[in-house]
């Protein structure tokens, strides 16, 4: 896994001096699609890799399975930012949603596509940067991201084109992995004494490469969550901390594990509302 991030990095920077372009390679040569990371042919391509592909997302995510109401967004207009897979779009059209699903790189695009073809549900789909969305303001009931837009370079840029493309009242959730986890600091904490990557000048935000996913992979506090998307113009509802389906730690109970994934686990998710317009003041007196 280690060497599939490096490589992934090393050649994208051998190819681009522009850094969202690297970033862009980076996820073209290893797309999100949910097979092992040290696999070379990531691309889904029969009707079980989908629906096995669908499952396993499901199941490894208790947020996204027991808690996430898709049936909420019925006739209402959805983007997906960062579509990878087409998985959570196939889930919100198969709820009656409208489903427009974007991502910064053609290997999703065109594995969503084959996504929507399989199930039988009609995305639109467009391949851009989430930065910079080719999309009208005011466009949508509901903003979606899951596990993306700290991949981006400039993740508040992002947050702001959020603001812009939902309509006054919409809602969003996005998912972003969280900084004061227990996987941030034990996989850090790992590379940094245990690897020694601490004497060639890593910290524990550099040292992430060689662990986690994506050319940028930035971590929020919960804080720095909710405040970046403030400042971009939304009112943040709450935000909650999570993590996989698998055990934090090893051999602890399950009220434990619950407790310790609510705490310390590895995603924060923050739900929003984009204010509504103010009503015009009344204009006079009689």
């Amino acid at each position: 896994m280690t060497n599939s991030f490096i490589d992934a990095r090393r050649k994208a920077e051998s190819d681009s001096q522009d850094p969202q372009e690297r970033n862009r390679l980076w996820w073209e040569r290893l797309p999100m699609t949910y097979v092992d990371w040290s696999k070379q042919d990531r691309a889904l391509k029969e009707e079980w890799d989908f629906e096995t592909t669908r499952r396993e997302v499901l199941s490894n995510g208790p947020f996204l399975r027991e808690t996430f109401d898709y049936s909420r967004f019925a006739g209402k207009e959805v983007l997906d930012i960062g579509c990878g897979a087409g998985i959570m779009s196939g889930l919100f059209a198969d709820a009656g949603a409208l489903v427009t699903s974007i991502d910064l790189t053609r290997a999703a695009v065109e594995i969503t596509k084959h996504s929507g073809e399989r199930w039988g549900f009609p995305f639109r789909i467009g391949r851009m940067d989430a930065e910079a969305l080719a999309l009208k303001d005011d466009s949508f009931d509901f903003a979606f991201s899951w596990g993306v837009l700290h991949h981006t370079r400039d993740t508040e840029k992002a947050f702001a084109e959020v603001a812009r493309v939902l309509r006054p009242g919409g809602t969003g959730l996005i998912m972003v992995y969280h900084k004061t986890s227990a996987v941030y600091y034990l996989k850090g904490l790992h590379g940094l004494l245990v690897r020694g990557k601490l004497f060639s000048g890593y910290n524990l935000e550099t040292v992430q490469r060689f662990y986690t996913d994506g050319y940028y992979h930035r971590h929020f506090t919960r804080r720095e969550l909710s405040d970046a998307l403030t400042d971009a113009g939304l009112n943040v509802n709450r935000t909650i901390v999570t993590q996989m389906q698998k055990k934090i730690l090893p051999g602890v109970p399950g009220w434990l594990d619950r407790r310790l994934k609510a705490c310390v686990g590895w995603f924060v998710i923050a739900e929003f509302t984009k204010p509504a317009e103010p009503s015009n003041p009344s204009m006079g007196s009689s």
